[in-house]
């Protein structure tokens, strides 16, 4: 019996489906319902299987609920508890400034109140040795008090804590019955406290919310016949609902994770295997490095906060169809990163005024409004010129110039986004292949081509939808970690095969509670090294027999990346780490099922602007294309979930095992 496997990606804009059911996938776009995003994901579940299939599916979710109510400060009201002397940790931060000349530089920001920060009489040394016991006499009263104050939730981060948790369980045993608790231990049992405090509370503000959206989706779905519910991770991996609930600062690159390894699939598809990807959508433009596979990181920020969990190195710039056009207090044009969202989105969608770059394209011709949105969501040109008009005369262009403008300005802060994730890491971009998804994706790719000197780009077949697409390509994995720093050693080391089988039982609990038995997922070990005396460690393979393969991994590395190595420095080895990947089925070989074309007819020319310039150029039906047959350019090609516009000095064809749309720079 095949299984039935439905992947949901919920964007800030719309909620993509695919759906994997007897060797086909079907596919569905609808408009996310950022009040309450369940209402989407299964009215989306209902479309695609309108009865309940009677041996069940799996739902596959990657959601943005986490980000956004960071975003929009929309978590619980959350305490924090540290070591007596630590209460200003959060505010406090690191020495390091966001404006390097300002003379009032604005701190770290945080969602921490001051007011909710409290400390407990405790000490451990760096080591995890108990100097001064836990005192826990006034934590009746701090109970009291913060339940006076509506807390929700608390985060406990004490001072090493990493090295020795005691201290902290007893507190979470203590609060738990009051409040929902993340512990630092448990959610960034690592060194750097601040970051792991940062970490910890943020994790502590997603807790409440979180939990009560993931625990209705699973409900619901179960009642209609759901099996199973795993959620992505920002690692580009799967967890059971229940992790995501205690751990939902895990779920932060949710979505973008997903689209990096739906990209990385459909690269092996084609034979690229050193890839730019660049994910725009209604909100955000995410972009990655794949460099054989996708580059992997532990340490971001969002909105400034750090967070130390694992992820795919993804970038993400304020830069999506949405993105809202405006001048700033000295006149200039700026394209984001406040964005019109679902709601009151676009001005051509009907209820917004403001311009947004969506409304730029469409002022440009780039996209033609039948059939925009699989041909549900109506759009008027008209309306999205008369949004751009104020600007152009502020600015003293014309129409079309004002709406070129607001293009350039969003493709200079994508290819600037390009060149930190490549050149930034010492990989030329110019050995790369540009791989453009999401909704608007396929508009800028050749542009964005031209400026890296990108000589290949690639669009997926549905490029609208592969983040949900990504979701089916993704395997069941967890990542424990622990801090070791001491120097790495030459020979085999007990102590660090102790701590190896620590995190094997923490691996193995994970893996149980997702379902997969044991001995039916792989282990990979890896180490954080650093040259004596750096701040910032590299990430390789470890094997405990062999540990000076470790060294020889990190040097390679080093050089790659910063482009010097210094053989006569010691190296420290400071985090192990043990990933547990249990392989899911794939939807290998596949096919599409086309959905249904607007009921419109689509025409065989169009007049669009490129350069500064109106073109007149064909239209082709991506569906009608023929595999691996030239297209004529410049071109646009449409499809129901994406445009692509082919600018002019680029052969195209469609690759006929992958359907990918595959594009070479012409000599």
């Amino acid at each position: 019996m095949n299984p039935i496997v439905v992947g949901v990606d919920t964007g800030g804009t719309f909620t993509d489906f695919v759906v994997w059911q007897a060797g086909r996938l079907r596919l569905l776009k609808l408009p996310s319902t950022p009040e309450a995003p369940e209402q989407a994901v299964l009215e989306g579940i209902r479309t695609l299987l309108p009865e309940p299939p009677p041996h069940g599916f799996t739902v596959l979710h990657g959601t943005t609920v986490g980000t956004n109510r960071i975003l929009e400060r929309k978590g619980a009201r959350t305490a924090f508890l540290t070591t007596e002397g630590f209460r200003d940790l959060l505010f406090l931060a690191r020495q390091d400034r966001m404006q390097l000349y300002s003379l009032k530089p604005s701190p770290r920001p945080t969602l921490a109140e001051r007011a909710l920060c409290a400390e407990v009489p405790e000490r451990l040394a760096y080591d995890g040795t108990v100097l001064r016991a836990l005192d826990i006499s006034d934590l009746p009263r701090l109970i009291r008090r913060w339940k006076r104050e509506g807390v929700e939730s608390v985060a406990v981060c004490l001072l090493f804590a990493y090295a020795n948790p005691a201290h902290e369980r007893e507190l979470k045993r203590l609060l738990e019955p009051h409040f929902a608790v993340s512990i630092s231990s448990e959610i960034a049992p690592e060194f750097r406290e601040y970051e792991r405090a940062s970490t910890t509370f943020l994790n502590a503000y997603l807790a409440p919310v979180m939990t009560r959206y993931l625990q209705t989706l699973e409900r619901q779905a179960r009642a209609y016949g759901a099996l199973r519910l795993l959620i992505s991770h920002s690692a580009g991996g799967l967890m059971d609902a229940q992790r995501a609930c205690a751990h939902p600062v895990s779920t932060v690159l949710s979505g973008p994770a997903a689209g990096v390894m739906g990209a990385w699939a459909i690269g092996r598809g084609v034979g690229a295997h050193r890839l730019l990807t660049l994910d725009i959508g209604g909100t955000s433009t995410d972009i990655a490095l794949i460099d054989r596979e996708p580059l992997r990181t532990y340490y971001g920020e969002i909105e400034g906060m750090p967070l130390r969990v694992p992820r795919l190195d993804v970038h993400s710039i304020g830069a999506g169809g949405g993105s809202i056009a405006r001048l700033d207090v000295a006149g200039g044009l700026r394209v984001g990163p406040q964005s019109a969202g679902a709601c009151p989105g676009p001005a051509a969608y009907g209820m917004g005024e403001q311009p947004t770059l969506t409304d730029a394209h469409l002022v440009l011709g780039h996209l033609l409004p039948h059939w925009f949105g699989f041909g549900r969501i109506t759009v008027d040109p008209d309306r999205a010129a008369r949004a751009i008009e104020p600007l152009a005369t502020a600015l003293g262009l014309s129409l079309h110039e004002a709406a070129g403008a607001i293009v350039a300005q969003a493709q200079a802060k994508m290819a600037r986004g390009l060149r930190r994730v490549s050149a930034g890491r010492g990989i030329n971009p110019e050995s790369c292949a540009l791989i453009a998804f999401g909704g608007a994706g396929g508009l800028h790719l050749c542009a964005l081509a031209r400026a890296l000197g990108i000589h290949q780009w690639i669009v997926p077949p549905y490029p609208g939808v592969l983040s949900a697409y990504g979701l089916l390509w993704m395997d069941c994995v967890h990542e424990a970690r622990r801090t070791v720093l001491m120097p790495l050693p030459e020979t085999r080391s007990e102590p660090l095969e102790r701590i190896l089988l620590e995190l094997r039982a923490e691996c193995e609990e994970a893996m149980r509670q997702m379902g997969v038995p044991v001995g039916s997922y792989e282990l990979h070990a890896l180490a954080d090294l650093r040259y004596e005396g750096q701040s910032y460690e590299l990430t390789v393979p470890f094997t405990p027999e062999h540990p000076m393969r470790a060294h020889s991994h990190f040097e390679q590395l080093h050089l790659t990346r910063y482009g010097f190595t210094m053989p006569e420095r010691p190296v420290e080895l400071v985090n192990l780490r043990l990933r547990a990947v249990a392989l899911n089925p794939k939807p290998a070989g596949a096919s599409w099922e086309p959905p249904a074309d607007p009921e419109h007819d689509l025409p065989r020319e169009t007049t669009l602007w490129i350069e500064g310039k109106p073109v007149r150029v064909p239209v082709f039906a991506r569906a009608e294309l023929q595999p691996d047959a030239p297209i004529p350019t410049p071109a646009l090609i449409v499809q129901p979930d994406s445009t692509v516009l082919i600018e002019p000095g680029w052969h195209a064809r469609v690759d006929g095992r992958t359907g990918a749309l595959i594009g070479q720079c012409l000599p």
